[in-house]
């Protein structure tokens, strides 16, 4: 396993940038050593405040709303809410930059293999063109039309020019099906973080359900075919829904392809103090503060009024809350009553209450304001990075995506199984019918938090919808993020996307 014994983020700390074949690649093992820097830009682009969970902030998921003088950052988090955001945001930028950081790497990598003689690179060449159609996976979902750079000998000067969705699309799909045969069907410990068969299967897998955002035209066939190879790699729901989200979760039947996030070895992730109020961190004896950020939009927190038996409505944290010996935890800076803004005033008081409803997007949320993003559980003793496992591909959704496919083509009796297996799982009552809209809301229920409801709720033609906050959009630009102005400044092959 390269995360949890040959750390990535320790990789990188290495010399391994010099590329000296003759002293570093000369077995197999030392590939593998080598070929681990390539993966590390996964823990960037997935565990920082921008990544998985924060994706799901610009949804009806969550929100991260101005509290007084936090949490504007320039409007970025408004905008971002709102789908108005600009050129210059961070987020659009730092993504762009992670994810062609990474592609530059595997194609560094692939030509320093290819050009040593002695040691069987053939599999780590595979595997690194499979982690670099990952990368791209990401860029055509969020940009759209990005350029392909898949040769690290260019000149100096090189300067790629911007290729449609379609072309990017088709890219993708060629380069997963030819490396596809040559790539490992191993799941265990040692695979864990790593692309195999099944990780590039599940790639195929989301381009083909995606086809009809990405191209125009839909692949539900082909989609169903890549679910159903996924299906035979003996994955398996996990009994227990939070240990895949948990430390050392890599024992998890769900994973398929996964980050075993480190606080020290592995340092990326910060959900906990992204989303936890300010006088939480004592609770946890977190060495850290806690921000007051993220939060779960109200509407989430509904879907669950009807199973309140469901254990993922424990993904979130709310309510007035507790030390292990019963003490209530109290925020002293609560909002107290101002006759010149008398609305502006928390109900509770001191005592704190983590209140499902929000008052207001900006600028005055409460400090209490909003349930917690609790799905990855909190790791006492954490600093500013926690080591929970973050699953990027699990079981659960290869299920539902079944379900999908299956009700798309017809069949919603069949689709109705693969819902409720997992609705099993999670302790509610088998559902006795499925919509496309009970698909939606339960793919929200078990998805939350993982960086799938901005795809899915395009895809299910609900992204440009009103909701809290946020108008109606009915321009459909902003399913695709724009180009950063940056790239554009330094490249003049580079086209903005239709609308910005």
């Amino acid at each position: 396993m390269l995360v949890r014994n040959k750390s990535c983020t320790k990789l990188d700390e290495r010399v391994y940038s010099d590329l000296n074949g003759d002293i570093l690649f000369d077995d197999s093992e030392n590939l593998i050593y080598g070929f681990g820097v390539a993966y590390t830009n996964l823990y960037q682009l997935v565990g920082h405040k921008y990544g998985v969970v924060g994706m799901d902030a610009g949804t009806d998921l969550l929100v991260v709303p101005q509290r007084g003088g936090d949490w504007y950052d320039g409007g970025e988090w408004i905008r971002y809410h709102r789908q108005q955001w600009t050129p210059t945001e961070g987020y659009v930028a730092r993504a762009w930059n992670i994810l062609y950081f990474g592609i530059n790497t595997c194609n560094r990598l692939i030509l320093t293999f290819e050009a040593l003689e002695g040691v069987d690179t053939a599999p780590a060449i595979v595997e690194l063109k499979g982690l670099s159609v990952f990368y791209y996976w990401w860029l055509v979902d969020i940009y759209g039309n990005v350029p392909i750079v898949d040769s690290f000998d260019v000149p100096a000067d090189f300067k790629p020019e911007t290729k449609s969705r379609q072309e990017v699309y088709d890219f993708i799909e060629k380069e997963l099906l030819a490396v596809m045969p040559y790539l490992s069907k191993s799941t265990g410990l040692d695979y864990f973080g790593r692309v195999n068969y099944y990780v590039a299967q599940t790639m195929l897998a989301n381009l083909y359900i995606n086809a009809e955002v990405y191209t125009g035209t839909p692949q539900w066939d082909k989609a169903m075919a890549a679910v159903d190879s996924v299906m035979t790699g003996g994955y398996s729901l996990s009994s227990d829904f939070f240990s895949n989200f948990r430390e050392n979760a890599t024992t998890s039947p769900e994973y398929i392809f996964g980050l075993h996030f480190d606080k020290v070895d592995a340092a990326a992730f910060e959900v906990h103090l992204f989303t936890l109020q300010y006088n939480l961190a004592a609770k946890y004896q977190f060495e850290d503060a806690t921000w007051n950020g993220i939060c779960a939009q109200e509407s989430f927190f509904h879907l669950f009024d009807t199973d309140t038996n469901d254990v993922r409505r424990n993904s979130v944290l709310f309510g007035f809350q507790h030390f292990d010996d019963g003490t209530r935890v109290e925020d002293p800076s609560f909002e107290k009553f101002n006759p010149a803004d008398p609305t502006y005033r928390d109900p509770d008081g001191a005592p704190l209450n983590l209140t499902p409803k929000i008052n207001m997007l900006e600028s005055k949320c409460l400090r209490q304001a909003g349930a917690r993003v609790a799905k990855y559980p909190f790791i006492v003793g954490s600093d500013r990075y926690t080591s929970n496992d973050v699953p990027i591909f699990r079981y659960a959704d290869i299920l539902l995506m079944k379900a999908e496919l299956l009700l798309r083509t017809g069949d919603a009796g069949g689709a109705l199984e693969y819902v409720n297996q997992v609705r099993t799982r999670a302790g509610v009552i088998p559902a006795t019918e499925v919509t496309m809209e009970s698909l939606l809301d339960e793919r929200a229920r078990e998805l939350f938090a993982e960086g799938y409801r901005r795809t899915d709720m395009i895809r299910f033609g609900t992204y440009g919808n009103i909701r809290w906050e946020k108008p109606e959009q009915s321009a459909t630009y902003t399913t695709i993020w724009l180009i950063p102005q940056a790239q554009i400044d330094v490249n003049p092959n580079l086209v903005q996307n239709t609308g910005y």
